[in-house]
């Protein structure tokens, strides 16, 4: 079987496992999640959030765009166009309507790339970014949904950072935080030089996280 093969059969698996959380089980697993993402210093710290919008069976993330619009962050949200995604800024949980295959996404405003352009010499900028997934491992590794356009989109990003951040004179500093249910997570996933690996992982049972990341 090919490494393609096996992640597709995994992901199949493990998706088929996740739907059948029960609404009060996920409930508070969604609390867990939330509290341990809230009171992390990198959300803490972070001015910007790039959020997924939950959909089906994902962890939710309705509540927590809320509580950081709460807190005064600035909060983008993805949309899908052909084969490329951008986020674009919400200001409210209004702003989401039911767009690629049923997802939540926000109307177009102002994109997360000019939005970082207007910002010439603010210095540093934290930014955590929510990352959706169908499967990952103790080592962070992450299965998608099979588009890539969460690889796609980061690369781009770190493209657009490298032309323009000596011009607008800002410092990004971005932190990958994937959310996930702990029956998502096996020991150990195949994978590939190109896949996301986020710097962080949080679950009902805490956050795995990249060593050089503070508590």
């Amino acid at each position: 079987m090919s490494k393609k093969d096996e992640k597709k059969e995994i992901r199949k698996n493990i998706l088929k496992v996740r739907d059948e959380i029960s609404a009060k089980e996920r409930a508070s697993c969604d609390f867990k999640i939330k509290k341990c993402v809230l009171t992390h210093s990198v959300y803490k710290e972070a001015q910007v959030i790039l959020t997924y919008a939950s959909y089906r069976s994902e962890v939710d993330t309705a509540t927590l765009i809320v509580q950081a619009l709460a807190d005064g962050k600035y909060v983008f949200a993805p949309k899908v166009s052909g084969e490329e995604m951008e986020f674009w800024q919400i200001t409210t949980a209004e702003d989401l309507r039911e767009g690629y295959r049923g997802i939540p996404e926000p109307v177009e405003s102002v994109s997360f790339p000019k939005w970082l352009a207007e910002q010439i010499g603010a210095g540093e900028i934290h930014v955590m970014m929510w990352v959706p997934g169908a499967v990952f491992d103790k080592d962070r590794h992450r299965i998608g949904y099979g588009k890539g356009f969460y690889d796609r989109y980061l690369d781009r990003l770190t493209d657009l950072q490298k032309e323009n951040g000596c011009r607008w004179h800002v410092e990004l500093h971005l932190t990958t935080a994937a959310l996930a249910y702990s029956c998502q997570v096996l020991e150990q996933i195949p994978y590939e030089p190109h896949d996301i690996k986020p710097d962080m992982l949080f679950t009902e049972e805490g956050v795995l996280q990249s060593v050089n990341i503070q508590e």
